[in-house]
């Protein structure tokens, strides 16, 4: 908006001189400068949104500092840094090399970037860690570190960040940082990284709240500078305008003519700017007509710059901009040039407003220039390049340009970098570019795509340049670029049956196909999606096929990384089977050989296996020691998809350690993050777990349903059995044992089909419970032999669940001290496996069978560790059921099970005497001999007292009728209810 005359005097410049409202926050920092000083390093993370102060704060932090002896720099970055790998340590080092207490160290940190791009094999966690240890061995002494604008910079300086606040808390060094919060949305990887370094206590964070009306009238009264408080209906017509928000303050007062300044009703009414940009816009237009252009052509370039560069944009010579210049530094438009010698805007927004001002012919034209003189700006590159050309509409520089700079970033694994610059390749491609090369770019995309979880993109450029790939007349390359299709699949729960349709398509059309390398690495890729669907279905001997036939195909091609692939796999397969610890110790071979050979989808994919194939095992402290490792190397290679599944796996981690509020956490997080729904699902698991464990029933419900509805559709039973289990729990604790019971036989059933064993573990005692629940001690007992048989056979994973299933069986057949013996040993192979669910409801079960032997002070101690278990599950079920275990041991109560004196093989046959069976009947249906039922059916009338079979038909009615307890309820209790 242009200045009118009847807005008063021609508006000049404002700038609150003082820093107000942010007392608290600068002595927080004197406090963390003090604990520096200690040599307890420091990371303050300021967060806000746009315009509310944070680079002024970090301002006057830094003077602290160096008031305090402390030497300060610090790397910054613009949009257009976002795809430029380590963008802010890049900032950092050149700002370095201009202070001699620096200069050796920046002048390191550029050699080193150059000589990792210059290796044959570029490694980014080599980058990581080098940089990492040049910066700390490098400071002079105490240091402050700042980092201006994180939400623009790239993952690699995420990292390098990140790992210099790990390694740095013994250092007299502190790190500062700030980003938008308007620009971090959810699934970006810059939220994903401050989650982390919070939740890990490695990051501290502040959040920079608007002014309140008596700060913003002390800014208003600051600025006005008339000797005298800014009159009320002045601050607060400026508070009603701005919302407290201080840059927009400044820009509404800098738009006003000094007696508007002074009018409250003025600034009401006046056509002034409702917005920061708005007032941005409308001070800009005071400015001389050199100026405003100056500040537009400033405003292409988007990064800082020079003044000859600026002026070969505009195409004029450097002196015709030295007067504009200086005016927009007056105007508080433009920082003047300070360490580097470098122009740049005062914020970010100015820069902003002033880009969508420029006419659009005039926009392309600076963009074009920029391009063309962009080498000669610090810090600038072919990515920078690639944007000016792009929006410029020359799109075979841009091409070019974006082409150069995806490979770069691919070589160090920059995958977010890596894909949007290979989509802008793609945007903008010539149409006369070789069908091959069109076709290795669309793939190249489509893989960066898949290694963020950008899975729509993903199967588009897949398909794309499988097609591509056709009109070259390769159809062997369009078929292995198809294949990243199946991987999309398998992630978004693909039936398996639509995968191994479409993969025996893709081997039928090889298999007409004459042997050249093409067709054999073909083969090779083919082979394996067919060996990991073989796996999915659980036909472990087809798998094994597939996997030899790969690994021929990997060593005609001379390439070892097949055949690692193939030993990894073949202990995936081990796992599956039983074979656990061998299978987990192959596959964690392979993840370590991948890693320092740089195979990085080998290695990220074998450390998620070995974590996932631990956790279904229940043997949760070796899944949390690959997914320690896993997530390290997933997150220094940006390989989301495996990252999301380890850390939905940590979630269920949690919940088996008594962890329910970070198992919680760490699910919702999984959920919320961008990836996919596998990962997602399997999250739901640990939700589920946690509201079932809390009684919560109707929300553990909904969860593990939502979940098993994705496991059903994916035909895996990995993703069927864990939320079938979490319901079988659900029933027994809604008093439902006879669902409980069809769940478990469902389970069973299933993974009977499919050849499946680790995955039924859990299912022994929860079918055992509800058995005994439903009032049929017999058939819990064929529950436990039947899957004796089926589990014996792999004891390290299954001997705690049928050593617990056996203490249940004997504890309700009278046989304490049976019982005892196997509830002890399940007990420590609980505590073994990490498993805080069934180990507590194993020793609540040890302290009923002491009951039963009057070993009462054994039993309260027990009880009183259930209870203490219990608490941290925060289970009002277990609680419970230890405070009635505790009541009866104290106070020495009888304990007998609804069916006493009879023993649960006689209460069976008396109940199917009540059902009116005669003895030949009953032998039938118990597969006992006759004699057997005959002889049962006298111990019972002599137990009972009875004369006559009615009368024992009366009795099992009576018993039958008595309330069923709730899960783990001692079945006492419940009878005397």
């Amino acid at each position: 908006m242009a200045y009118t005359p009847g807005m008063g005097h021609p508006p000049r410049a404002v700038r609150c001189p003082l820093l107000i409202g942010r007392d608290d926050l600068l002595e927080l920092s004197d406090r963390r400068l003090d604990d520096v000083l200690a040599g307890h390093g420091q990371f303050l993370l300021l967060a806000g949104q746009a315009g509310i102060g944070k680079t002024r704060l970090l301002g006057a932090i830094e003077r602290k500092a160096e008031a305090r002896g402390f030497v300060a720099v610090g790397g910054a970055v613009a949009p257009q840094d976002h795809d430029v790998p380590a963008a802010s340590i890049l900032d950092l080092a050149r700002s370095m090399v201009r202070m001699p207490a620096f200069a050796a160290l920046g002048a390191a940190l550029l050699d080193l970037d150059e000589a990792v791009l210059a290796a044959e094999h570029a490694q980014r966690r080599r980058l990581v860690m080098e940089t990492v240890e040049l910066i700390l061995g490098g400071l002079p002494g105490p240091t402050m570190l700042s980092f201006e604008d994180l939400q623009w910079t790239d993952d690699v300086s995420l990292e390098i960040i990140a790992e210099l606040a790990r390694r740095s808390r013994d250092r007299s060094l502190l790190l500062t940082g700030d980003y938008r919060t308007e620009d971090v949305p959810r699934g970006t990887s810059l939220r994903q990284w401050r989650a982390r370094l919070i939740t890990q206590r490695i990051a501290e964070e502040v959040r920079l709240a608007p002014l309140d009306a008596a700060q913003t009238a002390l800014v208003t009264t600051l600025i006005l500078d008339t000797g005298l408080p800014a009159p009320r209906d002045v601050a607060a017509a400026v508070y009603e305008r701005t919302d407290g928000i201080p840059l927009h303050i400044e820009e509404l007062l800098g738009a006003l003519g000094a007696e508007a300044r002074a009018d409250g009703t003025a600034i009401r009414e006046a056509g002034v700017p409702e917005t920061i940009e708005d007032a941005i816009i409308a001070r800009i237009a005071t400015l001389s007509p050199e100026a405003q252009a100056t500040a537009r052509a400033g405003a292409v370039i988007g990064r800082c710059f020079v003044p000859d560069v600026l002026a070969g944009i505009m195409d004029v010579p450097p002196s015709a901009i030295e007067a504009p210049l200086q005016e927009l530094v007056d105007q508080f438009v433009l920082d003047p040039p300070g360490l580097r010698g470098l122009y740049d805007f005062r914020h970010q927004l100015l820069r902003d407003a002033l880009y969508r001002t420029i006419p659009h012919s005039e926009r392309r034209r600076y963009h074009a220039r920029a391009g063309e003189f962009g080498a000669r700006l610090e810090g600038a590159s072919e990515i920078h390049a690639s944007v000016h050309y792009e929006r410029a509409g020359l799109h075979r520089q841009a091409f070019d340009a974006a082409l150069s700079g995806a490979r770069e970033a691919s070589r160090l694994s920059a995958r977010r970098e890596a894909f949007e610059l290979y989509r802008r390749a793609v945007d903008n491609m010539p149409d006369d570019l070789d069908p091959t090369e069109r076709a290795s770019i669309l793939e190249a995309c489509a893989e960066q795509a898949n290694s963020i979880e950008e899975h729509e993109i993903a199967q588009s450029m897949s398909r794309q340049a499988a097609l591509a790939y056709r009109d070259a007349g390769r159809p062997a390359r369009a078929i292995v670029a198809f294949t990243n299709v199946l991987t999309v699949w398998r992630r978004d729960g693909r039936p398996v049956s639509e995968r191994a349709a479409m993969s025996d398509d893709l081997w039928t059309e090889l298999d007409a196909m004459a042997d050249d390398p093409d067709v054999l690495a073909a083969r090779a890729e083919v082979s394996f999606t067919r060996a990991l669907i073989e796996m999915d279905a659980r036909r472990l001997p087809q798998a094994r096929l597939e996997l030899a036939r790969m690994a021929s195909y990997g060593s005609e091609l001379g390439d070892p990384e097949w055949r690692a692939i193939a030993d990894w796999k073949s202990g995936l397969a081990d796992g599956l089977d039983g074979h656990v610890r061998d299978g987990i110790g192959r596959i964690g071979d392979v993840a370590h050989a991948a890693v320092a050979a740089g195979w990085e989808s080998t290695g990220v994919t074998a450390f998620r296996e070995a974590s996932t194939i631990a956790a279904g095992a229940l043997d949760y402290a070796t899944a949390v020691h690959w997914i320690e490792e896993g997530v390290r190397y997933a997150d220094s290679i940006e390989q989301s998809h495996c990252a999301h599944v380890m850390r939905a796996t940590l979630a269920m981690v949690s919940w088996a350690a008594a962890e329910p509020d970070d198992a919680r956490r760490r699910a919702r997080q999984a959920i919320v993050d961008k990836g996919c729904r596998r990962g997602a699902a399997t999250a739901r698991w640990a939700l589920g777990y946690v509201s079932m464990s809390r009684g919560e029933l109707d929300e553990a419900g909904a969860d593990l349903t939502e979940a098993l509805d994705f496991g059903l559709a994916s035909e895996e039973i990995e993703l069927v059995l864990p939320p079938l289990w979490g319901l079988a729990e659900v029933a027994v604790q809604a008093g439902e044992p006879d669902r409980a019971f069809a769940i478990c036989r469902d389970a069973f059933a299933r993974a009977d089909a499919v050849g499946e064993r680790v995955l039924l573990t859990p299912f022994v005692v929860t079918g055992v419970r509800a058995g005994l629940l439903a009032g049929r001690p017999l058939e819990a007992a064929g529950w436990l032999d039947a899957c004796a048989r089926r589990l014996e056979a792999i004891p390290e994973v299954t001997g705690a669940a049928l050593d617990h299933g056996r203490g249940l069986v004997a504890l309700a057949d009278g046989s304490t001290g049976v019982a005892r013996t196997a509830l002890e040993s399940a007990i420590d192979g609980w505590d073994r496996h990490g498993r805080a669910w069934e180990a507590t409801g194993a020793r609540l079960d040890l302290a009923h069978a002491l009951i039963r032997t009057s070993r009462f002070a054994d039993a309260v101690r027990i009880a009183v560790e259930a209870r203490s278990a219990a608490e941290r599950l925060e289970s009002p079920l277990l609680t419970d059921r230890a405070d009635t275990l505790l009541r009866m041991a104290r106070g020495h109560a009888s304990d007998e099970e609804p069916w006493r004196p009879l023993t649960s093989r006689e209460f069976e046959v008396a109940r199917l005497v009540g059902e009116g069976m005669t003895n030949g009947e009953i032998a039938d249906a118990l597969g006992i001999a006759p004699k057997t039922a005959s002889s049962h059916v006298e111990h019972i009338l002599s137990k009972l007292g009875a004369s006559r079979r009615a009368e024992i038909a009366t009795w099992a009615s009576q018993v039958q009728a008595r309330p069923i307890p709730r899960a783990g309820q001692p079945l006492e209790h419940a009878t005397r209810a």
